[in-house]
């Protein structure tokens, strides 16, 4: 599959219709995701990243997002935070969410320049752990240093805010199933088991498999951020949100 778009749309601007096709695409790589909790998950959040067929317009990935705002330090942040993220496997490779996602954190810091933004990312898989050292310099949890007070405070809040009991020491473990990766995508290849970033990821979250996940924080500005994702950083920031969001 190749040829695909990205677009942003608000949340609130989408129709049941593409929702139930968004949550079609879920379920063929998660387990254990009913429509009623997606469509609630999906309803909480401001954004959703859209992933097309340019051929057919068919959807094939998306990832929903949330602006929120919390305390770092005893100073005031924002803190962008990734819902349910999903690419179709035969789209992997394509580029076209990691561009949408950093011209939207752009969009976002652009609205208050003077406000630090974090982003919080939840992890059920190595491949998302992996984002990370990718295109940040800086982020948590890592295998090079220990998490600094403020970052892990910043996890620690938001973990037990939003999610209550199921949150301890960085990870998010739920009583009843609230999805986890298919058993195929779940394996990890041999290969992959010895880099370094991967072993990390899999010690910090042995469950991962039965859906288990690893809170993680990156802070987004120009400063820490590298490569592909700064340029397009840049070009949020420039674009604005208004700019941004098409539907």
């Amino acid at each position: 599959m190749a040829g695909l778009r990205g677009e942003v749309r608000a949340v609130a601007g989408t129709d049941e219709s593409l929702r139930r096709s968004l949550h079609e695409l879920f379920i063929r790589h998660y387990d254990n995701v009913s429509w009623e909790v997606f469509s609630a998950d999906f309803a909480e959040k401001d954004f959703v990243i859209l992933l097309r067929r340019a051929a057919d317009g068919a959807a094939a990935g998306f990832s929903t997002q949330k602006v929120l705002r919390g305390e770092r330090g005893g100073d005031e942040a924002r803190i962008l935070f990734s819902g349910d993220t999903v690419i179709d496997k035969a789209a992997w490779g394509e580029q076209e969410l990691v561009k949408a996602w950093c011209r939207l954190a752009g969009a976002v810091k652009s609205q208050e320049p003077n406000s630090p933004l974090h982003w919080l990312l939840i992890c059920k898989g190595y491949r998302t752990y992996l984002y990370l050292p990718l295109f940040f310099d800086e982020y948590w949890p890592r295998r090079e240093a220990p998490t600094p007070p403020e970052e892990q405070a910043l996890i620690d809040d938001f973990g037990r805010w939003k999610f209550g009991p199921a949150y301890k020491d960085g990870l998010l473990r739920f009583a009843a199933p609230k999805g986890n990766l298919t058993p195929e995508l779940a394996a990890v290849p041999s290969g992959r088991r010895e880099d370094p970033r991967v072993k990390f990821f899999l010690e910090r979250n042995p469950g991962y498999a039965a859906g288990d996940e690893l809170v993680c924080l990156t802070e987004v500005s120009d400063g820490n951020m590298k490569g592909l994702a700064k340029r397009l950083y840049r070009d949020g920031y420039a674009t604005g949100l208004h700019g941004l969001l098409t539907g």
